[in-house]
């Protein structure tokens, strides 16, 4: 009986603790339900927040009139966002996009140095691509020996792309099959893994896993959007939303892209902007940090690293890569902002809080005048079809190239840069190959990076170096009996007779045999003093990359013959001093020269920027003013003698080198032909200018490449004049100059 009494009460205390138990659920679930129902479905509305950046607009390029060169316009861009994207379906999708893609004929981004045909082979057409393949392989510790099947075996692998098909039941493994132990058998049929064989579309892993490798790269996460394909036309964005269900986490993004504005006239000087690559994206951030630090010396590591956070370079920046792109990039680049986005259960957007308003970058109006480039542009284009079809090749008529630079003189501006041929910004990235392999080299800025020996242009320094020394003045005459006798086998020629002639005279008929002498008296070092003091083989300041080229001189001749037994001699000053031997300099460098000669020796920095103003232009951010580099040690009865000089040689119906365009021209104009020897056996066409002669406001430099006479750059020279000034001619009329070499 106890112990029935004890089983019962057992049995009842089990039903007390169970029916507790239900009643505590019971309440809980009704507390859930009712009570603080609106809470939890707050709750799970409210689902999942995310910050991301907002991209700021780029500053624009114009012209010193305020004309566009170089803005912006609506674009549109394709972007993986990881937040919607289910982690299953990830190769799906990007299989997906690529295909639509394709069928639309749009690329993507993928700079997997791998190509994407059979067979695979490694890219090692550029130094990047050899670093990234290495790159490649470190990280994924792949042998650094391995070919590239291997590593792209290593990715399909790593990616879940590489598939084995079983023969016998058509099971699919997913991965390698490989690293599988021998006694691995099908799941489904139990063969072994000699019945089972790759059946992955090679092609279109590799590009899955070209977007898969680019997506680790730049970061691509839940709160950064991977972009995938830039600037894609309307058409294709309507297409890919109306495959949105299909192709959850593909998007498309509203944002800004660059329009060039004429984008033949000043390709070189504005240059082009394009994706940041590893290499920018680590040394670029490397001196924002390090920039950071010097201006907060005092900051923590944690105060350091949240404002490197906000200025960073993101793996989706554009950034500029050449030109005032590139030199100005501080400047154009604007500052991100930031926007919170929160969506419900079902991915559903809620919300979009605004945390950080992005602010566009700054606007660079530059000093470039466009009907003056274009005036230039023109003329050159002109020129060398005129000189085809007048002159036979070796006088001439193969001339190929020409480089134009027109500086102010009172303020150092560029108004003009221009390199024919061109070509055009807004084919720069689709037919680069095709540029890049034009034997004419149309990318290279040849007024910044191409050196060229002056020739006679060069014989102001001479004759300025000769009269600040003291070993002649306005009044010396030097005797011209045509050969130049020094007492060796060497007696080089001056190109006429001209008897007992001045610094004038001589500057005029561009003597030779003058120069030979006053270049003699001076010695070489003084030579070298003046041509550096007037901008020759130094820096002209200006925001580009420039070469500096190089002044003949004993140093340099060593230097350049380094393991010859040749040796400097008295000759080489000759020379030297007529702008030959070892003498090369940049058109910017000649026309740097030539405005530092219109202004009396003050020599300006050469500068393409105007000034800084806000993306809107309402306000001015820096105006940049004339900065003087030098002031050149000589007397301003020096430079007039020069002045007067050049002057004659346009002036001189009779004898004056430029006479043929600026004889009977409006403007007085000073002017320097020369015609120095160029690699090859032609003779290219050097040509510097200065109007009004006697209160200058503008400097010109023209190179011509094969041009055989320096009088072939003055109808260039005259093309930017009549524009400058008002003349406006529609066309260049080449006159006759009876076949004669003009120096």
């Amino acid at each position: 009986m106890d112990e029935k009494q004890t089983h019962k009460g057992r049995a009842f205390l089990l039903a007390a603790i169970i029916v507790t138990i239900f009643i505590g659920f019971a309440l809980k679930l009704m507390q859930y339900q009712v009570v603080n129902a609106e809470q939890y479905q707050q709750m799970a509305q409210r689902g999942y927040s995310s910050v991301q950046s907002i991209d700021a607009a780029r500053g624009e390029l114009l012209d010193r009139y305020g004309r566009p060169l170089a803005v912006n316009e609506v674009s549109y861009d394709v972007i993986i966002n990881e937040a919607y994207l289910p982690s299953k379906m990830k190769n799906t999708v990007i299989e997906r996009i690529i295909t639509l893609m394709e069928q639309e004929g749009q690329t993507w981004i993928d700079t997997l140095p791998i190509s994407t045909e059979e067979p695979f082979t490694f890219l090692t057409e550029t130094d990047a691509q050899k670093r990234q393949i290495e790159r490649l392989k470190t990280e994924k510790n792949i042998n650094l020996d391995a070919t590239a099947e291997v590593t792209l075996n290593n990715l399909l692998a790593d990616y879940k792309l590489m598939k084995w098909t079983c023969a016998q039941c058509g099971f699919v493994y997913t991965g390698n099959l490989d690293k599988e132990s021998a006694k691995y058998r099908c799941p489904e049929c139990g063969a072994g893994k000699e019945q089972f064989h790759r059946s992955e579309d090679a092609v279109m892993a590799r590009k899955v896993a070209g977007v898969r490798y680019q997506m680790e790269i730049y970061g691509s996460s839940d709160s950064t959007p991977y972009t995938f394909s830039k600037n894609i036309p309307i058409d294709v964005v309507v297409k890919i939303r109306e495959y949105s269900q299909q192709m959850p986490g593909v998007e498309i993004k509203e944002t800004t892209s660059r329009r060039y504005v004429d984008g033949t006239l000043a390709p070189h000087a504005i240059g082009v902007v394009g994706s940041i690559n590893q290499e920018e994206y680590e040394s670029n951030n490397q001196a924002i940090k390090e920039k950071i630090e010097a201006e907060h010396p005092d900051w923590t590591e944690q105060q350091i690293n949240e404002e490197y956070q906000e200025r960073k370079y993101g793996y989706n920046d554009m950034i500029g890569k050449s030109g005032l792109e590139y030199a100005m990039e501080d400047q154009l680049r604007g500052q991100r902002g930031k926007k919170r986005i929160t969506t419900d259960s079902k991915g559903n957007v809620l919300s979009t809080e605004i945390i950080k308003q992005a602010k566009p970058g700054n606007t660079i109006v530059t000093t470039l005048d466009k009907d003056l480039q274009r005036a230039a542009l023109e003329a050159s284009a002109e020129f060398l079809e005129m000189a085809k079809k007048q002159y036979a090749p070796e006088l001439g008529g193969s001339a190929d190239r020409i480089s134009v630079v027109a500086q102010d003189v009172k303020t150092g501006e560029i108004l003009a840069m221009v390199n024919y041929p061109t070509y055009d910004l807004s084919d720069y990235y689709t037919k680069y190959s095709e540029l890049s392999a034009d034997p004419l080299n149309p990318l290279l800025n040849y007024c910044t990076q191409g050196i060229y020996m002056p020739g006679s242009i060069y014989k102001p320094v001479t004759g300025i170096g000769a009269m600040a020394a003291g070993v002649i003045d306005s009044n010396t005459l030097i005797d011209c009996r045509q050969v130049y006798q020094t007492g060796t086998s060497y007696n080089p020629r001056c190109l006429g007779l001209h008897g007992p002639i001045d610094l004038q005279y001589a500057l005029m008929v561009s003597c030779n045999y003058f120069f030979y002498e006053a270049g003699n008296r001076q010695g070489i070092d003084n030579i070298v003093k003046y041509s550096e003091q007037l901008g020759m083989g130094t820096s002209s300041g200006i925001e580009l990359s420039e070469s500096l080229g190089h002044i003949s001189s004993p140093k340099y001749f060593a230097a350049a013959r380094e393991g010859s037994d040749q040796q400097w001699t008295f000759g080489n000053v000759l020379q030297s001093a007529i702008g030959q031997l070892d003498n090369a300099f940049t058109p910017l460098q000649m026309a740097n020269y030539t405005a530092t000669l219109a202004n009396n020796g003050t020599r300006l920095r050469s500068h393409l920027v105007k000034s800084i103003e806000s993306y809107n232009l309402e306000e001015t951010i820096e105006m940049i003013e004339p900065e003087a580099l030098n002031q050149v040690e000589a007397s301003q009865e020096v430079f007039e003698q020069v002045r007067q000089g050049m002057l004659r040689a346009s002036r001189d119906t009779a004898r004056g080198t430029a006479r043929y365009y600026f004889g009977d021209y409006p403007i007085d104009v000073a002017s320097k032909t020369g015609t120095p020897q160029a690699t090859g056996g032609d003779d290219n066409a050097t040509f510097i200018a200065y109007a009004p002669a006697n209160d200058p406001e503008i400097a010109v430099a023209v190179v011509v490449e094969k041009g055989y006479s320096g009088q072939r750059g003055a109808p260039i020279a005259k093309a930017i004049f009549n524009e400058y000034f008002g003349l406006n001619e529609e066309t260049i009329q080449q006159q006759n100059t009876d076949g004669q070499l003009i120096p």
